[in-house]
């Protein structure tokens, strides 16, 4: 029975340092390119007044219908309790 066993253990490290043989290196990874320096954005228009004034209307009304999302939610859990 030791017989066995041993011949087992053998027969796998044996497989074992074939297969390790057989891998391939892996190659090294490529060298980092050189990049061109970022270009900088073109300036964005400075918005009027009006324009800001419409982007926190905008801003108000999204987060006003989150809230009634969050409303809804919460009567639909005081429901199933």
């Amino acid at each position: 029975m030791s017989r066995i066993l041993l011949i087992l253990l053998a027969t796998s490290l044996y497989s074992g340092v074939a297969a390790a043989e057989d891998r391939t290196p892996t190659p090294p990874p490529p060298p980092p390119q050189k990049t061109e320096p970022a270009r900088p954005r073109p300036k964005q228009p400075q918005m009027s007044r009006e324009d800001q004034e419409v982007v926190e209307n905008l801003e108000l009304l999204e987060s006003m219908d989150a809230a009634e999302d969050l409303d809804l939610l919460m009567e639909l859990s005081k429901e199933d309790d």
